[in-house]
Parts: C-alpha cells; sequence; structure tokens
C-alpha cells in the first residue's frame, strides 16, 4: 500500500536543556496510524541534504515510515551552539526517545544517512536511547581517525579537512556568529568567497607554514580546522573521533560504502566488529554490507576516467534503488516485514563491472607477493641487487590526481588516468607482465618497502595501479606512510596511535608497511599490475617538508634523496589477497 505523505517543516524538539532542534518531517497521511519512524540528524541544512536516489524521503515515507530530517544543535533551523561530534551523543539519544513518543509512531526508530550522518548515528546509539532498533551508517568516519578520518601513515588528511571546515560548515557557522552585525557579515562572506577562490584554484593549499591561512579564514577554520589538519595523530582529536564505534550495539545495522570513499576501513571495520559481536552473542542482529564503486559523496559509479556500469545507487543491479533497499531492510527490522531481496552482502567488483552477493564479507581465498625488481619490473620473486632513485622537493610536489579523496578544487575522487603523474622524474613505477588469465584482488593491499632518505623526515607513497592493453594507467588504490611515524605503521600497516616518532637516521636503509586500504578488482587477460612509488600527494596528504619540523608552524624546506633499495635481502614487495 502506498500513502499519501504530509510534509511538515519546523518540527520542533525541545531538549532537557531548553534547546530547539528544527526538523522536516515526513509522514503518510493516515488518521490514527502509527508507523516506524526513521531519523536523519545532519550539520548541512535538514532540506538540502537529500540525495534521492541514495535515500528518497517521500518515497520511504509513502511505503509506510515517518521519516524525520534534523538540523542538528546550532546549524540552520536549530538553536545553541555548534560544536562537531561532541554534541551528538547527547542530542541524538534525545531527539530518537521524542521521536519513539510521536503521536504517529510506532514506537520503534531507525536511523540511517551518511558521512556526519552516519557518525550522528553512532553516538546516539552508544547512550543506548529507548525505542533506537536500528542503524544504516554510510560512508561512516567513526572508528579511526588516524586510518584516513583525521590522518593517513601519519601524514593529514590535509585536503578534505581544509574542505570540509570551509565548504561545508564555515559559511553558516559566520552567519550565525554575526547575525547581530550585518555589515561585519558582509566583511567576513567576502573574506569567505576569495579564500574559497583560492581553494578552487589550489593556492590555499599550497599556503606555508599553514598557519598562515589563519588570518584569511573564519573563526571556526582558526580555532578548531586549521590546527587540526596541521596537527599529528593519537591525541584527544582522534579519541574523539574513535569513541562513537569502538564496541559494537546491540542493534540490526546496514553498512554502506564505497571502493574510493575517504573512510572505506571505518566501513569495513564497523561491519566487522558487528559482524564479530554477532558470531559470539545470538541476540545482536547479523548485519548487513554495501560496498558499491563509489567516492565519498557520488554515488552514480561515474568518474572522468572511468564508468562502472550498473553501479548507480539509482540502480543497483536486480535489487532496485538504494532508497528502496533502506525500506525494505528497515520494513525486515523495525515492522517485522520480510527478509530483504539483497543479498546479506552486496559488492561491486571492479574490472567484472557486476555486483556480487555473499552471506558474509568472504575473506581472501588466497595471497600473491609482487616483488619490485631493478628496471621498473615487478614479477613473483625478488630481483637482483639494485635500487632505483629519486628527489622529493616538498615545493614542487606530485599533485593528487584520484583516489579517496575528497577536497575542493579541481582534482576529482575515483579512479583516474595516470600517465601526467607517472612521466614525473619523483615518481618510480614497476609494472608486471601482461597476465595470462584474469585475476581478482580482494581485500587488502599491503606494501613493504625498504628505503632511505637523506632527510630527517620525509612521506613515501605507494599507489597499486590497473595498466589495460591499449596501455592506459588507472589508480586502484594508495596509502602513505611518514617515516617519523614508521613504527606506528609496522606490520599491518594500519597505523597505531600511542607509537612515539621516532626521527630518521639520513641514510640509513629503513623498512615500512604501508597499507594500500582494500579493494575488490578483476583484472582481465592481458592486463599488468602497476606500483607506484613517489613520496607526496598533494593537497590530499599534507606535504612532507624533511625537515622534521611541521608544515603548520614552517615554510623552511629541504630537497630529500629517496632510494629505493631492491634484492633478496631488501624485498621490496606488494602483497593483495586474490579470490577464486
Amino acid at each position: 500500500m502506498a500513502y499519501s505523505v504530509l510534509i511538515e517543516n519546523g518540527v520542533e524538539t525541545r531538549l532537557s536543556d531548553g534547546t530547539v532542534l528544527r526538523s522536516t518531517v515526513y509522514r503518510p497521511l493516515a488518521e490514527g496510524e502509527r508507523f516506524p519512524v526513521l531519523l536523519t540528524r545532519t550539520p548541512y541544512g535538514r532540506d538540502l541534504s537529500v540525495n534521492s536516489a541514495y535515500f528518497n524521503p517521500a518515497t520511504v515515507a509513502a511505503e509506510g515510515f515517518a521519516v524525520i530530517l534534523q538540523d542538528v544543535r546550532g546549524r540552520f533551523g536549530s538553536d545553541g551552539e555548534f560544536t562537531p561530534s561532541a554534541q551528538e551523543a547527547d542530542d541524538g539519544a534525545e531527539t530518537v526517545e521524542w521521536a519513539a513518543r510521536l503521536p504517529y509512531s510506532s514506537g520503534t526508530v531507525g536511523m540511517w544517512g551518511r558521512s556526519y550522518f552516519a557518525e550522528s548515528q553512532w553516538r546516539a546509539a552508544r547512550r543506548a536511547p529507548r525505542g533506537l532498533a536500528a542503524l544504516a551508517p554510510g560512508v561512516c568516519a567513526a572508528g579511526s581517525a588516524d586510518n584516513g578520518a583525521l590522518f593517513r601513515g601519519g601524514a593529514s588528511e590535509l585536503g578534505s579537512r581544509l574542505s570540509w571546515g570551509h565548504g561545508s560548515i564555515s559559511l553558516e557557522a559566520l552567519r550565525r556568529e554575526f547575525a547581530d552585525d550585518p555589515d561585519r557579515l558582509g566583511r567576513e562572506s567576502e573574506a569567505w568567497r576569495e579564500l574559497d577562490a583560492s581553494f578552487a584554484d589550489g593556492s590555499a593549499y599550497d599556503t606555508l607554514p599553514l598557519n598562515d591561512l589563519k588570518s584569511r579564514a573564519s573563526t571556526f577554520m582558526e580555532s578548531l580546522i586549521i590546527p587540526s589538519a596541521g596537527g599529528e595523530p593519537g591525541g584527544d582529536a582522534s579519541e574523539a573521533w574513535d569513541w562513537p564505534a569502538s564496541a559494537p550495539v546491540p542493534l540490526a545495522t546496514l553498512h554502506i560504502g564505497g571502493w574510493f570513499d575517504i573512510f572505506l576501513p571505518n566501513t569495513l571495520g564497523q561491519y566487522r566488529l558487528q559482524l564479530d559481536a554477532a558470531r559470539h552473542d545470538p541476540s545482536v542482529p547479523r548485519p548487513r554490507l554495501i560496498l558499491g564503486p563509489w567516492s565519498h559523496a557520488s554515488f552514480t559509479g561515474l568518474f572522468p576516467d572511468a564508468a562502472f556500469p550498473g553501479g548507480s545507487a539509482a540502480a543497483l543491479g536486480p535489487y532496485g534503488d538504494l532508497s528502496s533497499i533502506h525500506a525494505q531492510w528497515f520494513r525486515h527490522t523495525l515492522a517485522g516485514g520480510p527478509e530483504p531481496a539483497v543479498p546479506p552482502v552486496l559488492v561491486y567488483v571492479l574490472g567484472e563491472n557486476r555486483w556480487r552477493g555473499f552471506e558474509e564479507l568472504p575473506e581472501p581465498t588466497g595471497h600473491r607477493e609482487l616483488f619490485l625488481g631493478p628496471g621498473g619490473t615487478l614479477g613473483d620473486a625478488p630481483g637482483e641487487d639494485a635500487s632505483e632513485q629519486y628527489d622529493y622537493d616538498p615545493l614542487d610536489p606530485v599533485p593528487s590526481t584520484g583516489g579517496a579523496t575528497m577536497h575542493l578544487g579541481a582534482d576529482f575522487p575515483g579512479p583516474a588516468e595516470q600517465s601526467a603523474v607517472e612521466a614525473r622524474d619523483d615518481v618510480l613505477t614497476f609494472t608486471t607482465e601482461p597476465l595470462a588469465e584474469p585475476l581478482t584482488l580482494f581485500g587488502e593491499v599491503t606494501a613493504h618497502l625498504y628505503a632511505s632518505s637523506s632527510a630527517v623526515d620525509t612521506d613515501f607513497v605507494v599507489r597499486l595501479c590497473r595498466v589495460t592493453p591499449d596501455g592506459r594507467s588507472m589508480s586502484l588504490t594508495d596509502g602513505i606512510v611518514r617515516a617519523s611515524w614508521r613504527d606506528a605503521s609496522a606490520h599491518d600497516g594500519v597505523f597505531r596511535a600511542g607509537v612515539p616518532r621516532r626521527p630518521l637516521t639520513p641514510g640509513a636503509v629503513e623498512e615500512y608497511t604501508v597499507s594500500l586500504w582494500s579493494t575488490a578488482c578483476t583484472f582481465s587477460a592481458g592486463d599488468r599490475l602497476r606500483v607506484q612509488i613517489t613520496s607526496s600527494c598533494h593537497p590530499r596528504w599534507d606535504r612532507n617538508l624533511n625537515t622534521g619540523a611541521k608544515a603548520l608552524d614552517s615554510s623552511d624546506t629541504v630537497v630529500a634523496h629517496q632510494r629505493i633499495h631492491l634484492g633478496a635481502a631488501t624485498p621490496n614487495r606488494i602483497t593483495v589477497g586474490v579470490l577464486s
């Protein structure tokens, strides 16, 4: 049965401290009936954040749900002062219990939404509010600040951090800060537009020291974003970010992620945390997972250099759009409806360009090691002793070209053609012979690198590419390690906070373990695998100045002479999971 839908704007929730939050409500027009409530909470403007393919509140409400989109405290229609993340646990829990008591509510509440909307779900769930029964977090950061949310391998996620603070938060923050001073608001807004233009042309990211941006930035950027964008991992900000998904919740969960999302390992970690809990406790529902060919902000499956047929959130093969999948799953979990037609785990395999279903996310059926060799070779065994070298100049960094990115400017996320990158003198490439038969990479990709540097600190970036028979090199997945944080990235490449920095001894050979995160991609016969080695990816990650100083405070740089050591004693290699 399809209901007519009533849309109510400015619906108020009064919190226990007197703060009023405001929502837009889509609900079935059915006098006297009660429905499950689906709640999302956003700092981006509740009526500007609707993505109809991802989740269409009107069509979902027509299927028998009350859908509530709420502005969080201090944003757009809601009162109070906005403090990112910190306020969402208590405010979210109170809102859930308010939603469960509404006269048209059945008393059960599910939460949905992506990115910050997803983080707000985990935070509310940690308070165990009455009525909350299900979460559907998408592309969610919660759970690992030091592995992609704020930092990666010890380097700062500069591009996404600055872009989020400036592009997504600052303008509304200015409007509220200077609401009583129109002249000041006009001046500050003009300064915001000038800075916005410098993000668009890339010059803002080139600022050294990074603190020099503060004089051009909003109060919010100056006090919170710029210091964290140039800071170091493992601090209070990391702990606060990790907390929401640090333990499983006894709720049904549907996890949604993208192969080119900036928070991919967090989505996988949240799913595995819930799965492990369900294996040990029958009262915990088994989680579900959808992984598509998506970036953080795009669910189309379309990128400037690549397209993935059937990969749009508007049409997931035979399963319908992502919005209708949400509705099926919530009907099952909140209202006792039938099992969704979608497999418990649905994964889009790149290269095959099709969806594959599983009962659980499978482990690789095997692993393959590919060794870097002299002359740019990449093979099944270490080659003869040799070395390759290049110079890294922080004032001429390798530009970000595709990848799991989210920053303002001309660069775009996703797979990207690498010819311009690979033509640079500061980028080494190592390539296999053409494959004799198809090969499906599945799961984690890890690089073990033996290198020396003339600097006391530097970075190493490793990238895996797919080279098609026509010679196009397309980025697939990558990672970075900051040399002074190498001990924290040991063993499996996953960064571990709490391990102290250790400067380099210039010229000494060190082993680095670099996590390239995960992928699912089938290489066709005739394709080749390629590994890039370089020392920067700007502005995605903050540039290492090679001096041991932080770019936040310093503009002094030196050129680092980098050497990659090859051979049986220093087996540079990349390890990939495979699926038969």
